[in-house]
């Protein structure tokens, strides 16, 4: 026992993990050290060392050791796996760019994360204990566990303890800033559009300091306003739309909203909306539809054509060159227009089906039609065409059925508070009346299916 004392030391690392073996000048100066399994088993229990012993470094040792085998590691404690800290899985896409695919519209620049009320954001992942360790002593060594996830509800959303996650208390765009979790209603850009924000498609309210230029497209889930010029740019809202100054479409540029649309001119565009539309100067070259009232008390609405499901006030409609105008009063025209085009489908169709017909009946009365090969085939083809065509024909009666298109010319009016030129075309409907001579301060309306003016 004295010998391995007096040939050998144990070194142990300041963290307890690591027990290295020395020898002493005394092993140099023997060269004949009996070194058993039970001497080196008492030696290690003499220093306290009880666990993670190195059976390659005993093996070496009891086989005879030479001064370059040392120091020798004769002991290796297990470290501790200290835990993983908490995280926040997001549940939607919280990142705002958008994969670049073959069909990527180079003006898509982000996505903005959407969420709807209740709508699940995030739920947190509690951080684990770890694994503890042991020391070449045998002792316990504590493992580290990991740090909780500092995170908080924020504005418009809130934290349920029971499942650990966070639900949206409103429609809106969500955000994680520092430490919390925000639902905003509102998307803002505090300048014109560029390409630093691409197109938008957010399932909240926009709002835009300054203009939008063309090519860009705009979609809310619900207003939009911008305080600029809308260009040749499309613009669509589920709500109302504001905007400030007006749309210079360039023949392109297309408003949409199913509430109201309030603007400041509207030169060469497309602009629907499913209430009321009101225009702050003038209506120049551009196709309008109003749900209910289009109201251009100020301006002129000059060229295009413009419908009002119930009444159209406005200032001046044409000018002194006779520009055609044309204003349809108690209907939609692109759903009037829509219904007659299907009718025409249908009425070509049948049309179609008719001529088949007789052609089938025809070669049905062939007598062994089957043994000539051109009027067999001739047979076929007529049957295939015929399937083809009832296809499309109960296709067109089905959109006809869903099709309803509101007329009401009876309450319908057109009131003008200044000037109306010649080449001015009224309708009420199917009933339509031109104007060939300039009138001030009148107004139209259908009394007994004529179109009637009155004077102010």
């Amino acid at each position: 026992m004295a010998q391995l004392n007096a040939y050998f030391t144990i070194e142990v690392s300041s963290d307890h993990m690591i027990a290295e073996l020395q020898y002493t000048d005394n092993f140099l100066a023997e060269t004949n050290v009996t070194i058993t399994s039970e001497l080196i088993t008492q030696f290690l229990t003499d220093n306290h060392i009880s666990y993670g012993f190195q059976n390659d470094m005993i093996e070496k040792l009891l086989s005879g050791p030479t001064a370059s085998d040392f120091p020798m590691i004769i002991a290796r404690g297990k470290a501790p796996v200290p835990g993983n800290d908490g995280t926040i899985q997001y549940e939607i896409t919280i990142d705002p760019v958008i994969e670049k695919t073959d069909s990527w519209n180079f003006r898509d620049v982000m996505q903005i994360p959407s969420v709807e009320k209740d709508e699940l954001i995030a739920t947190i992942i509690q951080p684990t204990s770890g694994t503890d360790g042991v020391n070449v002593y045998g002792k316990v060594v504590s493992a580290k566990p990991g740090k909780p996830v500092n995170i908080k509800a924020g504005q418009n959303v809130r934290y349920e303890a029971d499942n650990q996650a966070f639900y949206a208390e409103s429609v809106g765009q969500a955000s994680a800033s520092g430490n919390m979790i925000h639902v905003h209603p509102v998307f803002e850009i505090m300048d014109s559009l560029s390409m630093k924000e691409g197109n938008i498609d957010f399932i909240g309210t926009v709002i835009i300091h300054g203009d939008v230029p063309s090519g860009y497209t705009i979609k809310a889930g619900g207003d939009i306003k911008i305080f600029g010029l809308v260009e040749a740019a499309t613009v669509l809202a589920e709500g109302s739309i504001y905007i400030t100054e007006g749309l210079s479409g360039l023949q392109k540029g297309i408003i949409e909203a199913a509430g109201n649309v309030r603007i400041g001119y509207i030169n060469q565009g497309t602009v629907k909306a499913g209430n009321q539309l009101f225009v702050e100067n003038s209506i120049l070259h551009s196709e309008c539809i109003a749900g209910n009232d289009v109201i251009c008390q100020k301006g002129s609405i000059i060229g295009g054509r413009i419908s009002a499901g119930v009444q159209l006030y406005v200032r001046n409609i044409g000018n002194q060159l006779n520009t055609k105008t044309e204003l349809i009063l108690g209907r939609n025209h692109h759903d009037t227009e829509h219904l007659q085009k299907l009718v025409a489908e249908k009425k070509e169709i049948e049309d179609t089906l008719a001529k088949l017909t007789i052609i089938g009946e025809k070669l049905t009365q062939t007598p062994n039609i089957e043994a000539n090969p051109k009027l067999f085939q001739a047979l076929q083809r007529q049957r295939a065409s015929y399937d083809k065509n009832t296809s499309l024909l109960e296709g067109i009666n089905k959109q006809l059925e869903l099709k309803e298109v509101v007329t009401r010319e009876k309450m319908a009016k057109l009131i003008v508070t200044g000037n109306i030129f010649a080449n001015t075309l009224v309708s009420f409907g199917k009933y339509k009346r031109v104007v060939t001579t300039p009138y001030k301060h009148v107004e139209f309306e259908l009394v007994h299916n004529e179109i009637v003016m009155n004077t102010q």
